[in-house]
């Protein structure tokens, strides 16, 4: 191992992989100048290793220092760019001065969504620094810097909720209060209410604001979060928005599976990890005969509904 090619530096959310003038492919492996292999960094999935490809390198980019986003395809979603890509992101963000990246090397983390493109803005980087593994198959740099994340997607820390909130939120709310109610009737992927119209009836009474996350920029769903003192949502991406809110907010869950075992704690996990509360209710009835499909419709339990709002004292 050359140790004047590389070097590798830790905190406590990410790990730095510096190497100078060296190669990297779509499959995330990278090599030094010479084509000698120097590591595999992928955070999920097999590490089955091919040799470099020397025909497929990007020589024609004059590329200075490039940010590489080692991931699996899954992170193109809400929830995983906002847990996985976001904090690396972030760190980059915050130490520009050390760390003078030229470009950003996303591996299946870019389809060009608004909020992808509204957080590079929010976080100084240009849409057009970024280079696509899915487009561009290898390239080589004369410093690549490959950003790991300490964490897990599904657990992650209160510092790592603190270092996304921060990011967006610079001026908390001193006194929550918003309730807001997210719908996904309008969303193609599923897992929606069949009796939304029963339900938004119930939360007229209590004064609940129906929101399409989707309609809201990065900044405003960040707004909204962090001034709602009640959220209600049947469990989807938008809510990994909680994040943003202040501590002691009441967060409702609602799944669409009577088997509670099959879902992973993702929110209870989220909301423990930025002192909100968070309950949950299991669905009536889905209307898949009552499958506990992930992506089923369902009846939401109005009744159940009530009694978690009578406790709240609203």
């Amino acid at each position: 191992m050359n140790k004047t090619n590389h070097q590798q530096s830790c905190d406590s959310l990410v790990t730095l992989l510096r190497v100078n003038s060296g190669f990297m492919n779509d499959k995330g492996e990278i090599y030094d100048r010479d084509g000698k292999f120097i590591d595999f960094p992928r955070e999920l999935g097999s590490k089955t290793r091919t040799d470099l490809d020397r025909t497929s390198v990007a020589t024609h980019f004059p590329n200075k220092c490039v940010g590489c986003f080692v991931q699996e395809r899954r992170n193109y979603s809400y929830y995983h760019w906002t847990y996985e890509t976001l904090p690396k992101l972030i760190y980059l963000s915050n130490n520009k001065t050390t760390l003078k990246i030229d470009k950003l090397y996303l591996h299946y983390g870019f389809w060009g969504h608004a909020y992808q493109r509204q957080a590079l803005q929010k976080l100084g980087f240009s849409y057009w620094q970024i280079v696509d593994a899915k487009r561009v198959k290898s390239l080589m740099a004369q410093e690549i810097v490959v950003i790991k994340l300490n964490e897990t997607r599904m657990q992650p820390s209160a510092r790592l909720c603190k270092t996304i909130k921060s990011a967006f939120i610079q001026h908390s709310i001193q006194t929550p209060y918003r309730r807001v109610y997210l719908t996904r009737d309008h969303v193609k992927t599923g897992r929606k209410l069949v009796n939304e119209r029963e339900l938004r009836e119930l939360l007229a009474a209590y004064n609940f604001q129906i929101v399409k996350a989707d309609d809201l920029s990065v900044i405003e769903q960040a707004k909204l979060f962090n001034e709602a003192q009640y959220i209600i949502s049947p469990h989807g991406a938008a809510l990994a928005n909680i994040v943003f809110c202040e501590p002691g907010s009441q967060i409702l869950e609602l799944f669409n599976q009577t088997d509670m075992a099959a879902w992973s704690p993702l929110y209870s996990t989220i909301a423990k990890a930025c002192d909100l509360n968070l309950s949950t209710v299991a669905p009536k009835q889905t209307e898949e005969g009552g499958k506990n499909l992930h992506r089923a419709n369902f009846y939401t339990d109005l009744d159940a509904i009530k009694a978690i709002l009578n406790t709240w004292d609203l």
